[in-house]
């Protein structure tokens, strides 16, 4: 099994995950851009199908392409780094082992769904979702508002399927495959969770069910919708750090067009990112502000000696190539980190006893993005 090999680089000389990430008062957590920008390029995403009111801006990002290779082995990672030289966006080469399991994949997604998104009830409930109007199923600890932590509603109502997820072969190595991946390229990361998961057993008996991550989220679709695609968000209640994000394809969408469908927005690093299925991807999503678009209409301005998606190097799209993606995301909520640092249940309990209740951005930033 391959877990690493070459990879590409790709360099922002504008961007600094450092100097221009936003982070709450508290440093807990990130937060999405200022209301007058958030405002005008949500309006701008939704004004038009397709988001083509934001076409005039998106010509203008970086597009980074997937280089299929004859040889699945060939291909390769990306590295994104900002204008320091900080690695903070990463996208894996396609795992043969995992693309050669699709159908244990699908099994895995199956137990999680069952028979709900059939359900009119929760696809109304899940209709004015601000990620878009597809069925999230969250699974792991989390802390919220309460005192201490406790696993989410979901995994409460349905323990019988999380038991059966967990069990599986190509669950367990996933996590593992996950871990390795943030253990390298984000050592600081995953040193940090560690240490947090740690205080977290000693104080209540519990770990992460998902290697370094605490939760697990898998978007999958309803009866009458064909795949995922998220609206502008940022995922701000989570932690300082990454969330990775993994697609896969069910058996329906093994036409699905990943040469011009559904690729990730990361709006202020200004790059716009194909995700294929069977790729992972890490970044900070708490402290960008990102979401879903086609490009077969976006005119990407080329430069001499760049490689860019066109309608001549790109698969033609058709009706029905968009089916049957989704994603499992792995994330850590900042919740999760407020006991680790201020020792304390919750933050007003660390502030009856003298903690500030905060940690230091800057120095949060740089514990996980340069070590």
């Amino acid at each position: 099994e391959r877990a690493f090999g070459r990879g590409d680089v790709v360099s922002s000389d504008k961007w600094s995950v450092l100097e221009n990430a936003s982070g709450s008062k508290t440093g807990f957590q990130g937060v999405a851009p200022p209301p007058m920008a958030r405002k005008e390029i949500d309006r701008l995403f939704y004004k038009e199908p397709r988001a083509r009111a934001l076409h005039p801006y998106l010509c203008k990002f970086f597009p980074v392409p997937y280089d299929i290779k004859e040889n699945i082995k060939d291909e390769r990672s990306t590295f994104f780094l900002d204008r320091n030289g900080q690695v903070f966006m990463f996208r894996s080469f396609r795992a043969d082992w995992l693309k050669d399991r699709a159908a244990q994949v699908e099994e895995a997604h199956n137990i999680l769904v069952g028979e709900d998104n059939k359900s009119d009830a929760i696809k109304a409930a899940c209709s004015s979702g601000l990620r878009g109007p597809h069925m999230p199923i969250i699974l792991g600890h989390h802390r919220q508002s309460s005192a201490v932590p406790y696993v989410t509603s979901w995994q409460q109502a349905h323990p019988d399927r999380v038991q059966k997820l967990l069990a599986l072969p190509i669950i367990q190595r996933i996590i593992r495959w996950i871990t390795d991946i943030v253990d390298t390229v984000f050592p600081g990361v995953a040193a940090r969770l560690r240490k947090d998961a740690e205080w977290h057993e000693e104080k209540y008996g519990i770990k992460p069910l998902f290697g370094l991550f605490w939760n697990l989220c898998l978007n999958t679709w309803f009866e009458g919708q064909s795949n995922i695609r998220c609206g502008p968000h940022a995922d701000k209640k989570n932690q300082v750090g990454v969330c990775l994000l993994l697609v896969y394809v069910l058996e329906n969408g093994k036409n699905f067009n990943h040469t011009q469908r559904i690729w990730l927005v990361v709006w202020e690093a200004g790059i716009i990112v194909e995700l294929p299925p069977w790729v992972l991807g890490a970044y900070p999503s708490a402290l960008l502000y990102h979401f879903n678009v086609d490009t077969d209409e976006i005119e990407f301005v080329t430069t001499e000696g760049d490689v860019r998606p066109t309608r001549e190097n790109s698969r033609p799209i058709c009706d029905g190539d968009d089916c049957g993606r989704g994603s499992f995301v792995f994330f850590n909520q900042s919740t999760m980190r407020q006991g680790p640092i201020t020792g304390y249940d919750t933050i007003a309990e660390a502030k009856a006893h003298g903690h500030s209740g905060t940690v230091d951005w800057g120095e949060s930033i740089q514990e996980a993005f340069t070590k």
